[in-house]
C-alpha cells in the first residue's frame, strides 16, 4: 500500500496510523480461522488477565498463518517505512468482545514491552477481523495522540520503581499518589482521556500500528446484530533493543502495573520475556538464541 511522507510524519507525530486496505479478504478469513482455533475464556485457564473480554489466546504468533502475514514483503515494507527500522516480531493475540464484556480500560504497552528499556521502542498492530463502526456498535478502540499524552514518562517510572521494587524496597507511597492519577476512575481517565480520544471507522482488511507509549482502550461492543468482534494483535521490537531484566521482573509482579502505582498480580498467559535466560541485562534481545524472527 502506499504510504505519504505526511502518512509517515504523522505516524512519527501521533504514534499511531489507521492502515485502510492492508490485508485481502484471503489473508483475514485466514487470520479468522487460526485465531478462533485457540481462544478461550480466561477464566477456562484459571486466569484473571483479559476477563474483560469473551475469549482470548496468546498463542497465535508462532503458527504458520501469522508467519505467512508478518514475513510478506508487502507487510514488512510497510512497517519498515513507518518504523524506519528492522523489526523483532514478539508475539500475537486474539481478542473477542460481546456486548457484555467491555474489554480493556485505558492502558498502554506496559506488560507487552516490560522486558525492553523504556527507551526502545515496541509496536503493535491491531487488526479487526469484524466491521468496526464507531456510531454504530462500536467494538473497536479509543486512542490518546502522543501529541497530547504519552506513556514514556509511565515507562519511566515503572524503570525506578521496578528496581526499589526488586531491592525488597517499598514503594508504597508514590505508588499511592501515582494510583490517585491513573487508577480507571480518575479524572484523567473518565474527563481528559475520554475528551480527547480519537476512534475510527474500519473495515476488513484494514489495520492499526500504534507505539507503545500509546494511551489506548477497548471500546465496548454495543448490542445489534454482530454479536461478536474478533480482532488480532501482533507485536514487534526494534531490533535494536536491548533486555531491561529489572523492569521485567517488576512489571511481571504487578501484572504490568508498575508504572501507574497498581499491583493486579502475576498474570498467567502474558509471559513473554521470561525466555531470555541467555543473555545478560542490557545485552541486545537478537543475540539470544530465543529472540523472535526478524523482518
Amino acid at each position: 500500500m502506499p504510504l505519504t511522507a505526511d502518512d509517515i510524519a504523522g505516524f512519527r507525530d501521533k504514534g499511531y496510523i489507521a492502515l485502510r486496505g492492508l490485508l485481502t479478504p484471503d489473508c483475514t478469513d485466514a487470520l479468522r480461522a487460526e485465531a478462533l482455533k485457540s481462544v478461550v475464556a480466561a477464566r477456562d485457564i484459571g486466569a484473571t488477565y483479559g476477563d474483560t473480554f469473551r475469549r482470548l489466546t496468546y498463542a497465535l504468533g508462532e503458527t504458520d498463518t501469522f508467519k505467512a502475514v508478518y514475513t510478506a514483503r508487502a507487510f514488512r515494507k510497510v512497517l519498515g517505512t513507518l518504523t524506519g527500522t528492522r523489526l523483532i516480531m514478539t508475539e500475537a493475540q486474539g481478542f473477542e468482545l460481546n456486548s457484555e464484556r467491555n474489554g480493556f480500560p485505558w492502558h498502554y504497552g506496559s506488560l507487552s514491552f516490560r522486558f525492553i528499556r523504556p527507551q526502545d521502542m515496541g509496536y503493535s498492530i491491531w487488526i479487526p477481523l469484524d466491521p468496526i463502526d464507531p456510531t454504530g456498535q462500536g467494538g473497536g478502540m479509543a486512542y490518546i495522540p502522543e501529541t497530547l499524552f504519552s506513556a514514556r514518562g509511565n515507562f519511566q517510572m515503572s524503570s525506578l520503581l521496578s528496581a526499589r521494587l526488586i531491592a525488597g524496597e517499598s514503594i508504597a507511597d508514590i505508588s499511592a499518589g501515582l494510583a490517585q492519577v491513573y487508577n480507571e476512575n480518575s479524572i484523567l481517565m473518565t474527563g481528559l482521556f475520554e475528551q480527547h480520544r480519537e476512534e475510527d471507522h474500519f473495515a476488513v482488511g484494514d489495520a492499526f500500528l500504534f507505539n507503545k507509549y500509546v494511551w489506548h482502550r477497548s471500546s465496548p461492543l454495543r448490542p445489534g446484530p454482530m454479536a461478536t468482534r474478533l480482532a488480532v494483535n501482533m507485536r514487534f521490537i526494534d531490533w535494536r533493543a536491548r533486555l531491561d531484566r529489572v523492569m521485567f521482573e517488576g512489571e511481571a509482579a504487578t501484572g504490568g502495573g508498575v508504572g501507574m502505582g497498581a499491583d493486579w498480580g502475576v498474570q498467567k498467559q502474558t509471559t513473554y520475556g521470561s525466555q531470555f535466560v541467555d543473555i545478560d541485562h542490557g545485552d541486545e534481545i537478537r543475540d539470544s538464541r530465543h529472540c523472535g524472527m526478524i523482518i
